[in-house]
């Protein structure tokens, strides 16, 4: 079973009459559900309403309890939003099988396979820079 999931936000019968839409930024998610794989193609920029329907589809391919292979597809990608990421990031560490054949979409996977900074001190910091005094000394000890 094949189905073609796109987000709501985006209206595709209009878009010769949207001036600033962009081919790119058109989102389309293909799932294929089958016995020996479960598989998720992105196509466009993954963010919005389609985070949320990748999620629900990938939670629910995990639920099953048949050994079957769980992959999502990036290479068509042109992007994703923070939640986008976020997403990728989980179903990656989870152990989700990420393919990618395109130079753009092996950097996304670069980024998203990459290991997160921890945000907190860092262990090398700066000296604070001494004071400049802006008033006048005398120049020598007997003046």
């Amino acid at each position: 079973m094949a189905c073609s999931i796109r987000p709501r936000n985006v209206i595709h019968n209009l878009e010769p009459l949207i001036s600033d839409c962009n081919d790119e930024d058109i989102l389309t998610l293909r799932i294929f559900d089958r016995a020996e794989e479960f598989r998720i193609e992105i196509s466009g920029r993954f963010s919005a309403s389609a985070v949320a329907d990748a999620a629900t589809a990938w939670k629910q391919a995990l639920n099953v309890n048949t050994p079957r292979r769980i992959s999502v597809d990036i290479t068509e990608m042109t992007g994703y939003d923070p939640a986008g990421c976020a997403l990728l990031r989980e179903m990656q560490r989870h152990g989700t099988h990420m393919v990618a054949a395109t130079p753009r979409s092996l950097v996304f996977l670069d980024q998203i396979s990459a290991p997160q900074r921890v945000q907190g001190p860092s262990l090398v910091t700066r000296k604070a820079k001494p004071e400049i005094s802006t008033q006048l000394r005398p120049i020598a000890a007997g003046q």
